[in-house]
């Protein structure tokens, strides 16, 4: 996840300033000072590791220089030489208590080494060590806390893992041991620290890296870091590598090996790769380096390695340069960076994927290198969101236009982002243009094709549309394929609906390369600007070399007057399409259906889209025989083509989409499209009649005619072989035939507002594939169909329809059913009071009940149910019992509710919480106390526990209980803000609060939202929070948390109380976010910053979010009401299975008087049960 926090601290708690010296030593000097200690420490000067080592010989007094005191705070590591007379020494106990400190505090690192003596003597204080403190409890009688605080470190610090003198001989390796113990605690520190300063979302990245890398793993891997150019792949290797190199015997790292291996070859590379693992200059003088000869194969088994290889391009060089691998030690990696993931294909199954970086991310990165700190001046802030927004996350593209924007004012960085939108940056092409240089001319053309069409279109084409669209000569699947691997396109989604998108950067590289084809728009290849298509409609320039154009209307600057030769030198155009809204500023002039539009008599057209095509027919000069889709929307075509001549050759033809064409009055002839998958003619009113061809169309699969009020539909005239969605909703359909069973791959039927539709057939359940149904608004349906034998049936919907009965064998019949739609049914009571009925849905997941005015209680639910929405059933008194596994509950605005009787202890699975979980009672006056008090607070606690417990990375789970009441329960820590201007929470945290117990932090609200119903502006509401946490050291430590509970309740007519968790709320999020390391425990107060906002009615004069502060301003007439009335924080601690399953705040907060008094101090951690 993104590093989303800001970091405040004072200077001498801030990272830069604690790590001026590598290493702190502290030693007695009459022990070890000309002996030991100083080769030490020349031996760490000639490793550069930066020691400080204080000369002893005047101790003044008992206390420690400041300057000593201040070395240690500035030390990434202390080390502690144990020898006789340390303890004897009280400057070396003060430099002991110190460093404790800091390592409590800062996580410094802490070596104890003892120099000949026992380490057991210094643990536990006796001989020489008693007899020296002995003499200190003298001396310091007056004071023995002190002494006693030395004794707890000395006993602290020799129970550390250290190192022991008398297991060294001679010394030397001893001295060698230390410095390489510092060198890879410095390689560990480095790479948390230094190595991650400035690399926006690195942490995540290699978190997960390592993952992929399987540490643990004794087997020799390779593991491939893919991506596109630009996208921090090298970086990444990079970091990795420096953070784990210190694992491994030996290391290289072998970088832009494209480049160099095109200068100087394999071989040469090969060499170094085995000269600097083995560091023997004398493999330079192998003759053959590919052929690894057997005395070196024999090294490589000895010899555990990590291999980096950044920039490869060919497999062939790869393979050159890891041949043998499989010699290596055990636990050897190696890690190849590529652009094109078919290198790794051949080696490694296991390949890391580089995502862009977030918006935040990318805003961070990008205001680093154009104002060299994080935060903008604000009139820079909407420009630097557009910036980030261009470079859509690629690192590279956000240093380069940062740095290039650096300093600059702010008319010429406006100026910059719009030559930006013309023409790309060409050190980012640079890099990207790589990958495109390695495809061959059919690729290549391929590659341009999407960037001009088919991923610059707002619809979105999938990678099997593409494939049919494009002529098949161009092996447009392989070549599909190539693109995906060089991460050129990307292909989002599932196997059959994965949609082809292209990163915006990429996608203006390829349409700078049609730009730089000619200097006239008419003799480009492919038009995509709205500018160049404009000057060619007009000026009818276009030639034969245009092959696609794609412009959305709402794009244009001016109106646009075509003219009628416009596309008549067009001979080679295969795709085109104009897409337009209703709402679009600027216009299309047309020529009037008398001069019309004269198109070159061309073959070569395959995809043809025209959104509002304004003529009567379709273009005569155009000839489709290799046509494959047509998309003519909200068309004005009444009669398709010259039906008095024999139908065109529509072979190729699978997808036809005339939707909203209200004036067609007869079908095109489509007798020869043999091959049609996909008809839609929904909302074409004026069609009376299926053509009889219809039933010979053997491979449609999709056939859509809702809507068309006029059609006389003849279900057994068409064809059933291959249909597997018929959708005949707000037709004049009276009844389906028997028939309709022999439509045996049907997975959807639609009869919605079918409102003459009064029988379905007994033979309905034949369709075995059948899994939605949709029979809501067919108002004169009163009577289900007998389903005599069992369907896999998963969805009905009865919306609004009359059905006063389920026969008992349908419902024995349909035990598969998942969702059932029942909203506004006037006859739910008896269809509930059927004891049967939801009884026997067992696998029900979904049951949806709202607006059914008769509905007075709830009784037995199906058991698995995770969705109940009965909303707005205002005589519902009574829900009987609410199943475990519920997720979602909306009962909003039932008047009538009194009871929940009964709600079962929540058994929701990690699973579920993917989807969220909502409880939503608003404006339930008539909830008894019962359930507001205790049954509602104590399943919120009891889920909101187990959502904590989550082990699933989900960022998107967010929980939320709604109901009317002012209280707020007994496990938040609450506050109440009847008297305060500031929406915040501030507490003393207790030692040890963030233990191994510690799951993460809830809220709670209660709120008044009634003067926004009065206002009637608003209808959604969000809260954000700001946690602020202090150390005992005075460092603060901010984090704006990006969660952002939003959620409808304008309506709220009262008081309501919101308990909410998110999962960026959880102590493992709160890890990731805050850069506190291993600091939790040094944390000591904790303070909640809550901002509320309103969100207008969408439609509205205002239509736009406003913050609470204006919010205030808003309801000054009504005096400045406030809506934050209370708020509380809940500290969740995990229990073990013999205790109570939750715990909760102690009620005993008292005001700490003796620090800031505005903070509230938490005794102890709480076990009280609710």
């Amino acid at each position: 996840m993104a590093s989303f926090c800001s970091f405040v601290s004072s200077s001498h708690s801030s990272s830069t300033s604690r790590d001026k010296h590598d290493v702190f030593i502290s030693f007695r000097g009459e022990d070890t000072r000309d002996g030991f200690t100083s080769f030490l420490y020349e031996a760490l000067n000639n490793k550069a590791i930066q020691a400080y080592m204080d000369d002893h010989q005047l101790e003044k007094g008992d206390e420690i220089s400041p300057t000593l005191m201040n070395a240690i705070e500035e030390s990434k590591i202390s080390l502690i030489i144990f020898s006789e007379n340390y303890a004897s020494s009280t400057w070396c106990l003060n430099e002991l208590a110190k460093i404790i400190e800091c390592q409590k505090r800062n996580g410094q690192i802490v070596i104890p080494v003892f120099y000949r003596i026992d380490p057991s003597i210094v643990r536990k204080q006796e001989e020489v060590y008693a007899a020296a403190f002995e003499k200190l409890e003298e001396r310091f009688r007056d004071d023995l806390e002190k002494v006693n605080q030395w004794r707890k470190a000395l006993k602290h610090a020799a129970d550390l893992c250290g190192l022991d003198s008398n297991k060294f001989r001679p010394e030397s390796k001893l001295v060698q041991e230390i410095v390489e113990d510092i060198s890879w605690q410095l390689c560990k520190y480095q790479s948390s620290t230094d190595v991650f300063e400035k690399l926006f979302g690195i942490e995540e990245r290699i978190r997960k890296l390592e993952s992929s890398l399987r540490m643990c793993s004794d087997d020799v891997q390779i593991i491939g870091i893919w991506g596109m150019g630009g996208i921090g792949k090298t970086t990444l290797a990079s970091a990795i590598f420096q953070k784990l190199r210190h694992r491994f015997e030996g290391c290289c790292s072998l970088w832009n090996v494209r480049e160099e291996s095109a200068t100087h070859g394999p071989d040469q590379f090969r060499k170094k790769l085995l000269t600097e693992l083995f560091n023997d200059r004398s493999i330079q003088s192998l003759d053959t380096p590919s052929i690894v000869p057997t005395y070196i194969r024999k090294r490589f088994r000895r010899k555990k390695v990590l291999i980096v290889l950044d920039d490869v391009d060919s497999s062939i060089d790869l393979e050159a340069l890891i041949n043998g691998y499989e010699d290596l030690a055990p636990g050897s990696r190696i890690i190849v960076t590529t652009k094109d993931a078919h290198v790794l294909k051949n080696v490694t199954k296991e390949i890391y994927e580089v995502l862009g970086l977030d918006p935040s991310e990318s805003l961070d990165l990008f205001h680093l290198h154009a104002f060299r700190m994080k935060r903008p001046a604000k009139e820079y802030e909407m420009l630097s969101e557009k910036v980030a927004n261009y470079a859509n996350g690629n690192p590279l593209a956000l240093k380069v236009l940062g740095s290039f924007l650096h300093s600059r004012p702010l008319d010429e960085w406006e100026s910059a982002l719009r030559k930006l939108e013309m023409v790309p940056n060409k050190d980012i092409q640079k890099v990207l243009r790589i990958s495109y240089e390695g495809l061959d001319d059919m690729e290549r053309e391929l590659f341009l094709d999407i960037a001009c069409f088919f991923a610059c279109s707002s619809g979105k084409f999938t990678r099997q549309q593409v494939e049919s669209i494009v002529d098949e000569d161009s092996t447009p699947k392989l070549g599909i394929s190539v693109l995906n691997e060089r991460a050129l396109v990307t292909i989002v989604g599932c196997k059959h609906d994965n949609t082809i998108r292209m990163h915006n950067l990429v996608q203006q590289m390829g349409s700078a390369m049609v730009f730089d084809e000619h200097r006239e728009p008419g003799k480009r290849s492919r038009l995509c600007m709205p500018k160049d298509i404009s000057r060619v409609l007009e000026t009818s320039s276009g030639t034969a070399a245009i092959k696609s154009i794609s412009l959305h209307v709402c794009d244009l600057e001016k109106d646009v007057k075509m003219s009628p030769k416009a596309f008549s030198k067009m001979s080679n155009l295969q795709y085109f399409q104009i897409i337009r809204h209703e709402d679009a500023k600027f216009r299309l002039l047309l020529p009037d259906e008398r001069h019309g539009l004269e198109f070159y008599p061309s073959n070569n057209l395959r995809y043809f889209c025209w959104d509002f095509y304004p003529y009567k027919s379709f273009p005569p000069g155009l000839i489709p025989e290799n046509l494959v889709r047509l998309t003519l929307k909200y068309s004005q075509l009444v009669e398709f083509w010259n039906e008095d001549k024999p139908p065109p050759a529509l072979e190729k033809l699978k997808h036809v989409d005339l939707h909203g064409s209200e004036n067609l009055t007869k079908m095109p002839n489509l007798s020869r499209a043999i091959n049609i998958e996909y008809i839609c003619l929904a909302g074409c009113a004026s069609l009376v009649q299926v053509p009889s061809y219809f039933k010979n169309l053997d491979k449609l699969r999709f056939l859509d005619l809702k809507d068309c009020s006029n059609l006389i539909i003849d279900v057994e005239g068409i064809s059933g072989k291959n249909l597997t969605q018929l959708r005949l909703g707000g037709t004049k359909i009276e009844a389906m035939p028997s028939s309709i069973g022999c439509l045996s791959n049907l997975l959807e039927l639609d009869l919605h507002d079918c409102e003459r539709l009064k029988i379905l057939p007994t033979s309905i359940c034949k369709l075995k594939s059948l899994m939605n149904l949709d029979l809501s608004g067919c108002v004169n349906l009163e009577k289900f169909p007998e389903i005599l034998e069992p369907m896999e049936l998963g969805s009905i919907n009865l919306r609004g329809t009359r059905i006063k009965e389920l026969p008992e064998s349908s419902i024995a019949n349909l035990n598969s059913l998942l969702l059932l739609d029942l909203r506004c049914c006037e006859n739910i009571e008896f269809l509930l009071n059927n004891k049967c009925f939801l009884r026997h849905f067992d696998k029900l997941v979904k049951l949806d009940l709202s607006n059914c005015e008769n509905l007075e209680s709830l009784r037995e639910l199906p058991p698995f149910l995770q969705y109940l929405n009965v909303r707005f059933c205002e005589k519902l008194k009574s829900i009987q019992e609410i199943p475990p596994y519920l997720t979602i509950l909306e009962a909003n605005h039932c008047k009538s509710l009194e009871t929940v009787s009964s709600w079962s202890t929540p058994l929701v699975n990690e699973s579920d919480f993917l989807r969220g979980c909502s409880y939503r009672f608003d404006n339930c006056q008539k909830l008894d106390q019962n359930t507001r008090n205790n049954i509602i607070p104590h399943v919120g606690s009891l889920q909101i526990l187990s959502a904590a417990r989550s082990t699933k990375e989900d960022y998107g789970l967010s929980m939320i209980f709604c109901y009317p009441g002012d209280d707020v329960p007994k496990y938040f820590i609450g506050h109440d803000h009847a008297d305060s201007e500031v929406n915040s929470i501030k507490i003393g945290l207790p030692p040890n609060w963030c233990d191994a117990n510690f799951l993460g932090f809830a809220f709670c609200f209660v709120i008044d939202l009634s003067e926004v119903a009065y206002e009637k502006l608003f209808d959604h509401t969000e809260i954000e929070c700001m946690l602020n946490f202090n150390d005992d050291g005075g460092a603060e430590y901010r984090c704006k948390v990006p969660v952002k509970w939003y959620f409808q309740c304008s309506k709220l007519n009262s008081d309501h109380v919101l308990i909410l968790y998110d999962h960026d709320l959880s102590y493992k999020m709160l890890q990731e976010n805050f850069s506190l390391g291993a600091n939790w425990c040094s944390i000591t107060k904790a303070s909640f910053d809550f901002r509320l906002g309103m969100e207008y009615v969408e439609g509205s004069k205002y239509s736009s979010f406003r913050q609470s502060d204006v919010w205030s301003e808003h309801l000054a007439c009504h005096g400045h009401r406030k809506i934050i009335k209370k708020c509380g924080v809940w500290l969740i601690y995990d229990q073990k299975e013999e205790e109570e399953t939750t715990r909760f705040a102690d009620e005993k907060v008292h005001t700490n008087t003796e620090g800031d008094e505005s903070y509230l101090n938490i005794i102890s951690k709480p076990t009280k049960p609710l």
